[in-house]
């Protein structure tokens, strides 16, 4: 491919820049993810990306790209459909619950596989939760199919998913900016098409965007406004969560309004440490589950068992 072509083409800025059609999409983040892209042009490939903004044709190819390069996994047997939740941001301002909503979902016979970073110097990764609590990271298909037959949850370090994805989302450190990655992260189906992906965003625009692309490829995906960009239903405020499949879209949980009469008991600090105890609490009946995150499950629960 012809990387200055296309870096000048999308890279004219916000107003002034052209998309790229579906098939010249996939081929160009199949290179990128294969390692293919000289450091010079993958780094303005990026960067002009990420000011341009991928429309939906960049967004379908980067994402046929991404699923044709990933580990594929078969549902397990017999069992009710199989929940992913990426866990890409952590938690920098309050306790990163993924990992309840993980375990609640799994306690109630529902196989559930969450990906992500093991470790961000900013945050508290869903990863670090889960070691706090005794549960090591699955890093092949063989130890996520244990772990799903056992009543998971498993964690998948987004390596073990895919090479190239690490490795695009660790330019972050150099670039100093977020990338496709990042979205397509939260995108990725190890099932796929055999799962419901549960997903969330941060900015009003990506709610928008992912929304189309859910109808658009037909996916079956639970879409929220995340908590600090994670899977989980805020905790103090219930969102609005919409669940999409066969290209249409229906709101399964409406966001609530006015003042909230009572905020939950959540964990004192925010470190891994202390959100583990705080979630053992949770589920051993000590502390009651969020109303937020209970309204979530009730909802994943009725897609998954059909």
């Amino acid at each position: 491919m012809q990387y200055s072509e296309i870096i000048r083409e999308i890279g004219r800025g916000r107003e002034g820049a052209a998309d790229l059609d579906e098939e010249t999409a996939c081929t160009l983040y199949g290179a990128m993810l294969d390692g293919r892209v000289a450091e010079l042009e993958l780094g303005a490939l990026l960067i002009a990306l990420r000011i341009k903004g991928e429309s939906l044709a960049e967004l379908a190819g980067f994402y046929r790209a991404m699923q044709q390069r990933l580990l594929r996994l078969d549902p397990p047997a017999g069992r009710p459909l199989p929940v992913v939740l990426p866990s890409y941001n952590g938690a920098r301002r309050q306790a990163n619950l993924t990992p309840l909503l993980a375990l609640l979902l799994a306690r109630e016979g529902v196989p559930v596989l969450v990906h992500g970073v093991t470790a961000d110097p900013r945050r508290v990764t869903s990863a670090e939760v889960f070691a706090a609590l005794g549960r090591a990271p699955c890093r092949d298909a063989v130890a996520i199919g244990q772990a799903l037959w056992q009543a998971g949850p498993a964690f998948v370090p987004v390596q073990a998913l895919s090479a190239g994805m690490d490795m695009l989302l660790q330019l972050r450190g150099r670039l100093g900016l977020r990338n496709s990655t990042h979205t397509l992260a939260k995108l990725a189906d190890p099932f796929h098409g055999h799962s419901l992906r549960v997903a969330s965003v941060t900015h009003p625009e990506y709610l928008v965007r992912t929304g189309e692309f859910f109808r658009a490829t037909g996916a079956r995906a639970l879409l929220l406004r995340g908590c600090e960009g994670e899977a989980y239903a805020n905790p103090r405020r219930r969102p609005r969560m919409i669940y999409f499949h066969d290209g249409v879209e229906e709101v399964l949980v409406e966001a609530e309004e006015g003042v909230v009469a009572e905020l939950p008991a959540l964990a004192a600090a925010m470190d891994a440490g202390t959100t583990a105890r705080w979630t053992r609490e949770v589920l051993d009946g000590c502390i009651a589950v969020p109303p937020p995150l209970k309204a979530q499950v009730s909802a994943i629960l009725r897609i998954c068992r059909g």
